[in-house]
């Protein structure tokens, strides 16, 4: 039986294009399992940007790199889908940066911008958290 041969695919260099190289940062913060928990770390990363309407250019990245334009969308698609559900699975998990007590007023200030009095508007706030701490208010959507 022949040993099978690795086959040589040339590297794509993409410096090589009318590309800009760009540097941005993400932060985040250590979890609490950790010994630095709660530390914010910022890190920077670096990537690859082509100019706004150089089609050609985009174009040699897509052929270089043995990308098509379905797969790309089908990925960034997915990719965006995924972010806003975890994004949206992790809202009730993250203590909110504002407090309690903040969030009542500004809900009792909204109230009393649309015409409510502010006795009335602090009645309803009060009563509709009251009821959703009980479980007696519905809250689920009836507009979908």
């Amino acid at each position: 039986m022949a040993t099978p041969t690795a086959i040589k695919v040339p590297k794509f260099d993409i410096t090589k294009l009318a590309v800009k190289e760009k540097v941005s940062k993400f932060t985040f913060t250590v979890p609490d399992t950790h010994a630095e928990a709660g530390k914010k770390i910022e890190k920077p990363f670096s990537f690859y940007e082509v100019a706004e309407g150089d089609n050609a250019t985009a174009q040699a990245i897509v052929d270089g790199k043995g990308w098509n334009l379905p797969d790309m969308v089908n990925e960034f698609l997915k990719k965006n889908a995924r972010a806003n559900a975890y994004q949206t699975a992790t809202i009730p998990y993250k203590p909110s940066e504002v407090s309690e007590e903040t969030v009542q007023e500004r809900m009792i200030k909204d109230y009393i911008r649309m015409g409510m009095s502010e006795d009335m508007a602090r009645a309803t706030v009060v009563n509709t958290l009251k009821a959703l701490a009980e479980g007696k208010l519905n809250t689920e959507s009836d507009t979908e």
